[in-house]
């Protein structure tokens, strides 16, 4: 893992960011039926994973799914509940050192857009069935797919050379 920290005077840190930010906005906005909503198999959430290899891609995913949710219909709650989500999850993310387990943290953080969605409805029947329906999208997308794209990954030395010197 990488203990480069952030240099935000850095043009090169900038454009890479940007570009990170970017991917993951236009990869949830390709299948919004699939990114937004309680079942949200948002396909752009295995970047997340990302961080595991390198903490300097936590501002680019953290502005990606800033952007992202902009085309919620929820957007004040995603905005608010997801990027903090996303940010809280990316924190623990860079201090593990097993993938799999990292992969759990996005997991474990859908409790707060779950809160969003609450605050929106008033009604703890629905808190825990968006709770489980976003905990079960998150597992599927980064906990199992993710998982088994960067296992596999990890096998090209010039890819992960790459990530780790982001």
């Amino acid at each position: 893992m990488s203990n480069q920290t952030y240099n935000f005077k850095d043009t090169n840190f900038l454009v890479k960011s940007s570009a990170i930010a970017a991917i993951y906005a236009v990869i949830t906005l390709i299948y919004p039926a699939l990114a937004y909503g309680p079942i949200q198999l948002r396909f752009s959430e295995i970047l997340v994973l990302l961080v595991f290899y390198n903490k300097r891609f936590i501002p680019g995913l953290v502005l990606g799914c800033f952007l992202a949710n902009l085309a919620s219909d929820m957007v004040v709650f995603d905005l608010i509940f997801g990027t903090l989500a996303s940010y809280l999850a990316f924190s623990l993310i860079r201090k593990q050192n097993n993938l799999f387990i990292a992969s759990l943290f996005p997991v474990l953080f859908m409790f707060i857009p779950a809160i969003g969605t609450y605050i929106l409805l008033d009604s703890s029947t629905a808190f825990f069935i968006i709770l489980i329906q976003f905990m079960i999208s998150e597992f599927i997308v980064v906990s199992i797919i993710g998982v088994i794209i960067f296992k596999i990954l990890e096998k090209n030395e010039g890819l992960m050379k790459i990530i780790k010197n982001f």
